[in-house]
């Protein structure tokens, strides 16, 4: 059997691991097609715990995922041949086989690996799915067998009881979507399927759309139209995140650009990973200075996370970004935990209230006693609160005696395109101004 914890180490090895996994399936098919054999090519996932990411010593990392090889190692044959594709997926190659000895095995490697870990006295619980395509009744196709094999992992993991679950010649549509996602995210900008639409934010001081958030959007060949939501976690496995903000970033100063328009600021996701990048300033004034926009363009919309924003390194970086002009906005507030003094420590003109606090107040009145709080400490500190997820005029009117500052939500307009946006500002805000004025015709 191949070192794999070698592999997971070595990542000077002048062969990818992709290349080392095509040549290892096509030598192995070859082999059970001469001998008239059966193979197993199975897709195994780590879930890692959400916990491991907030420790800052990824030395801690290291040791986990090192005695995770370990166990790993030791449920499998000699012959048998391991590809780790990224942090947490694996190809397995177990040739000559029947698909009773693959479940045998695959239990076994379920039941050693999925367990809890101890490092440095902390403890850390670990989940495993495999997914399994059987060859050659199941595929011979060395690509549909690794596809077939991801999609069934999927299938195990929506099924959660076994832990496995082996390709049976039709697949399950929601697993394979998300293995169509994940697999050619990748090549979703090199063949420019990505774009960007903005959601107005309407100033109910001012009576008029004072800003926009970028949103990422995925134009799929075959799936249509991708919301974030469903391939913003697969590019943060995938180690794409950072492309993707960079892009989104560059293209709203593009927007701006061609514009010229001074009046709308436009919202930017930033998120851990980018404030972690000791190269964050410079490539943001260098893209700035590229389209000659000024940062005071645009809101830097940071996620609650008192966990990061203690980091010294993160908060520099925060106070950095705030002295280049950046407006910074914290979004899904009250989705964690913020003190008072966390407020004073951080560089932040807006907070984003999270749209779990619309759809509670919509359902109980009783939270007002628990919103007007933070409204009034916000407001006391100068800071502006934006309300998202306002979807219809009884919520609207809800926020507006609240005395929040920004509205945005489908009942202020759905996300449009740019030059929409540039269309039918007029129209919007007309419509908003008589619903604020009880038109009934709006």
């Amino acid at each position: 059997m191949d070192d794999i914890s070698t592999e997971w180490e070595d990542q000077s090895a002048k062969v990818s691991s992709g290349q080392l996994l095509n040549e290892r399936l096509h030598l192995t098919l070859a082999f059970s097609k001469r001998y008239q054999m059966s193979t197993a090519v199975c897709y195994l996932r780590l879930f890692l715990p959400p916990e491991l990411s907030l420790h800052k010593d990824h030395e801690i990392e290291s040791v986990l995922l090192h005695k995770i090889s370990t166990r790993l190692q030791g449920t499998l044959r000699d012959i048998d041949t391991v590809i780790r594709i990224n942090k947490t997926d694996f190809i397995l190659l177990i040739a000559d086989i029947t698909e009773f000895e693959c479940q045998v095995i695959c239990e076994r490697i379920i039941g050693s690996i999925s367990d809890t870990y101890t490092v440095d006295f902390h403890y850390f619980s670990i989940t495993s799915r495999i997914g399994i395509c059987m060859y050659p009744y199941g595929s011979k196709d060395p690509k549909a067998l690794k596809a077939l094999a991801k999609a069934q992992m999927y299938q195990a993991e929506e099924a959660g009881e076994k832990g496995f679950s082996f390709y049976k010649g039709e697949l399950n549509t929601a697993a394979y979507r998300k293995m169509l996602i994940e697999n050619d995210l990748p090549y979703a900008i090199k063949k420019e399927q990505l774009y960007v639409e903005f959601q107005p934010q309407y100033c109910l001081k001012q009576q008029a759309i004072k800003g926009a958030e970028a949103l990422i959007r995925w134009n799929h060949p075959s799936l249509g139209a991708i919301p974030p939501g469903e391939f913003i976690t697969y590019a943060e496995e995938a180690g794409m995140l950072n492309g993707l903000f960079f892009w989104v970033f560059e293209e709203v100063c593009k927007k701006i650009a061609i514009k010229k328009e001074q009046r709308l600021k436009y919202s930017v996701n930033l998120s851990v990973n980018q404030l972690l990048l000791d190269s964050l300033i410079v490539d943001l004034s260098n893209i700035l200075e590229h389209y000659s926009v000024t940062a005071a363009q645009i809101t830097l919309e940071i996620t609650e996370n008192i966990e990061i924003y203690t980091v010294k390194k993160v908060n520099e970086k925060l106070h950095l970004l705030k002295k280049m002009g950046f407006t910074i906005a914290l979004d899904d507030f009250g989705n964690g935990y913020f003190s008072i003094s966390d407020f004073i420590k951080l560089p932040i003109d807006f907070i984003k209230l999270d749209r779990d606090f619309v759809f509670s107040l919509l359902k109980n009145k009783k939270h007002k006693g628990v919103i007007t709080p933070i409204l009034n400490i916000a407001h006391n500190l100068d800071l502006q609160v934006i309300v998202e997820g306002v979807e219809d005029p009884l919520q609207f009117s809800e926020w507006v005696n609240l005395e929040c500052d920004i509205i945005q939500g489908f009942f202020i307009s759905k996300p449009i395109s740019f030059e929409e946006l540039s269309a039918s500002m007029d129209e919007i805000e007309k419509r908003v101004v008589g619903s604020l004025n009880g038109d009934s015709e709006h």
